[in-house]
């Protein structure tokens, strides 16, 4: 089960840096693709848990 003590910007903020690893595009194009996911996870909440896991134990391991 995910960390509920980090807050929603900072989980959303964990999955979009760890799908656009050494992305070098625009702010805006950034937000659209987290705008992407956050309407993905909201249609999919059991993937987005198991994804917000693994992305959170990644963050972890590479802190």
């Amino acid at each position: 089960m995910a960390d509920d003590s980090w807050h929603p910007e900072e989980r959303i903020g964990v999955v979009v840096d760890r799908v656009l690893v050494n992305y070098r595009g625009d702010p805006e194009s950034r937000d659209r693709v987290a705008h992407v996911i956050l309407e993905w996870a909201e249609e999919h909440p059991d993937e987005w848990e198991e994804l917000q896991i693994r992305c959170q134990r990644r963050h972890k391991a590479l802190a």
